[in-house]
């Protein structure tokens, strides 16, 4: 913890002044508990509670990665904007990372927690009017592959596709992962664009997948070896394949018939092997309101009529869709 209140009830922020004494009393401003203030010569100077089981913040034991990250996005964002650390919301019951002009909180999340948790908090800033912005430390950068914990941190534009952001403290930069997609294997294709800490305005940067710009693109290739991959997965039995066998089975087909010089690559959600109506089922993401049927459906008209070798972002299909 950053912030504490003191005995006469006053908030200490330790990124803006250290406490006088260390005899003094400090509690916390969301349980009340006493917290004792630690400045030693490896983690940043912070607040502990006496008795962790006194309190359900959920924000103790914070790694040196976390607490590095809110004082450098603290410093940042102060330039610009009114931003306040670790405040209290007593009508969420929660406590971000760092509120924005009093709507935006900033989550920084620098270990894996549970889906039913990041729905809980989620959904609480929603219903409460909150925008709230998830970014990813190193444990959870999101590399090649896109567990469920990601794709439920994944976020949404027309300009952007899917997208997700990314801290490195080592680096001092925001990372935005743009234009993601997945392969047949689960393999991630995405585009990276990166911003120096104080490079510009940190608001300004997180609204880069929303403004007018030039349009992102991505080239793709065929998997020389993506026959062989289904035809081992069938051999060995694999329950997601054998099910995509089956219903090209059902239509007189065989799925190792398949084009495969061409690429099989796709927005996330979206089966290329599979009727469109079918993607939707059981398909969520906790960051978006409603799930892109429109993009799925735009992408999947165009990937049906010829080989996509280029990927663009949402919009683009969208005005080749207009233009007809």
């Amino acid at each position: 913890m950053l912030t504490a209140v003191d005995e006469k009830n006053c908030l200490i922020n330790l990124l803006e002044t250290l406490p006088a004494s260390r005899s003094k009393q400090y509690f916390c401003p969301f349980c009340h508990s006493e917290v004792v203030f630690k400045n030693g010569p490896i983690k940043l100077p912070h607040f502990a509670h006496k008795q962790l089981k006194t309190c359900t913040l959920g924000n103790e034991n914070e790694s040196e990665q976390h607490l590095m990250l809110k004082k450098e996005l603290y410093e940042w964002l102060k330039e610009t904007e009114s931003v306040e650390i670790e405040h209290y919301l007593p009508e969420l019951r929660q406590t971000p990372d760092l509120l924005i002009n009093g709507k935006v909180a900033l989550e920084i999340q620098c270990s894996p927690l549970s889906l039913k948790r990041l729905h809980e908090r989620t959904m609480n800033y929603r219903l409460h009017g909150f925008k709230v912005v998830w970014l990813m430390g190193r444990d959870l950068w999101l590399g090649n592959r896109l567990t469920e914990l990601k794709k439920q941190l994944l976020c949404y534009s027309e300009n952007h596709g899917f997208h997700y952001w990314e801290l490195d403290l080592t680096k001092r930069v925001l990372r935005l992962q743009s234009l993601i997609h997945e392969d047949l294997r689960g393999r991630l294709f995405y585009v990276t664009h990166s911003f120096s800490f104080k490079e510009k305005p940190l608001l300004d940067c997180l609204r880069t997948p929303f403004v007018q710009q030039e349009l992102l693109k991505m080239a793709v290739y065929p998997d020389n070896q993506l026959q062989h991959f289904i035809h081992k997965q069938l051999f060995h039995k694999s329950p997601k394949w054998l099910h995509l066998q089956s219903l090209y089975y059902q239509k007189g087909k065989n799925i190792l018939d398949l084009d495969f010089m061409r690429p099989y690559i796709a927005p996330p959600g979206l089966n290329l092997l599979v009727p469109f109506k079918d993607n939707l089922t059981g398909s969520s993401f906790e960051q978006l309101s409603k799930i892109p049927v429109s993009y799925y459906q735009n992408f999947l008209d165009v990937f049906q009529k010829k080989k996509i070798e280029i990927l663009y972002p949402p919009r683009f299909y969208a005005i080749m869709k207009k233009q007809k």
